[in-house]
């Protein structure tokens, strides 16, 4: 178990690339937190920014430094300030997250019952309520439903130091997907994985079509990049990924979810679309989203198999 919570100490690792005024607003977040500011501290991890976005974060609210990392991408960029790193307990979230107030006092209680923690993650929806928003909303950061499947994401996620270092940290082969193979990992080796609804954060949805899809190919490349090197054949190329509108909602029914949006999900962004848009969003949950997921399974697959007759 872990010292009582007096003696707690806290690593929060952020990775940033051209955070523009991302930075600034979640220092603004950090300095309110509930948890004493003397017991954690801020350690961005600069994938190769350019743009000036960190120049005074050593002068901010909040006790914070910055590890100069060369670019590569966010996974090694988080390795790269953990080693830095002085907290037992470390904190990762995003420069685009706006933590609640009673975010690491409501994450470091929960390490009392597990050994990696994931958040509540609260989408930020524009007052527009665009549809690829809606389908973001739909599609990722649901922490509660992925704890249940042994994954979770790092834009909200605790771990005791140990552990971290027991696995590795993450792979940083990986361009994506490495959450989840970072989060299979502790549990393989028997951390205990839980979520606190109270350790809450905000997060932006995506409102372009283009940012989403180029989401979904992105973490669907990673997978079946690891499917690959595994010796698996990666889901999406099997026929019936690619009579996509069957396919989904079977996995959704097998998920225990509903066939059109959760009603949890927009409850916890405060989100009230009216039934025009829920039908609207169809479409694109069981159309555009599983087939730029089975491109980029494809594409990743491919990447592989070219690489091995290399």
């Amino acid at each position: 178990m872990m010292a009582a919570h007096t003696d707690v100490t806290v690593s929060i690792i952020v990775p940033v690339r051209n955070a523009g005024t991302d930075v600034e607003g979640l220092l603004t977040a950090l300095a309110a937190q509930s948890f004493p500011s003397e017991r954690f501290e801020v350690i961005f991890g600069d994938d190769g920014s350019t743009d000036g976005s960190l120049a005074t974060v050593t002068s901010g609210p909040v006790r914070a430094r910055v590890v100069t990392c060369s670019p590569k991408n966010a996974y090694s960029a988080r390795n790269r300030a953990v080693a830095e790193a002085r907290g037992s307990v470390l904190a990762f979230c995003d420069a685009d997250c706006r933590p609640a107030p009673g975010w690491l006092t409501a994450g470091i209680a929960e390490l009392d019952r597990a050994d990696i923690v994931a958040g509540l993650i609260r989408l930020v929806i524009p007052e527009t309520t665009p549809l690829w928003a809606l389908a973001d909303l739909d599609t990722f950061l649901d922490q509660e439903r992925s704890v249940r499947a042994n994954a979770a994401v790092t834009a909200n996620l605790f771990v005791r130091r140990e552990l971290f270092e027991a696995v590795g940290g993450f792979d940083d082969a990986l361009p994506g997907h490495g959450d989840f193979a970072f989060v299979e990992s502790c549990v393989a080796v028997g951390g205990r994985l839980g979520f606190s609804r109270n350790a809450a954060l905000e997060h932006p949805a995506r409102a372009e079509g283009s940012q989403l899809l180029a989401k979904v190919r992105e973490m669907h490349r990673s997978y079946a990049v690891r499917a690959a090197l595994s010796g698996m054949r990666p889901d999406g190329l099997k026929l019936r990924n690619w009579v996509p509108v069957v396919q989904t909602a079977r996995s959704r029914r097998r998920g225990g979810r509903p066939l059109g949006l959760d009603p949890r999900r927009l409850a916890d962004s405060g989100v009230r679309p009216g039934l025009l848009r829920r039908l609207s969003v169809l479409p694109i949950i069981y159309l555009a989203i599983p087939y730029a997921g089975c491109i980029g399974q494809l594409e990743g697959w491919r990447s592989v198999r070219r690489a091995g007759r290399a």
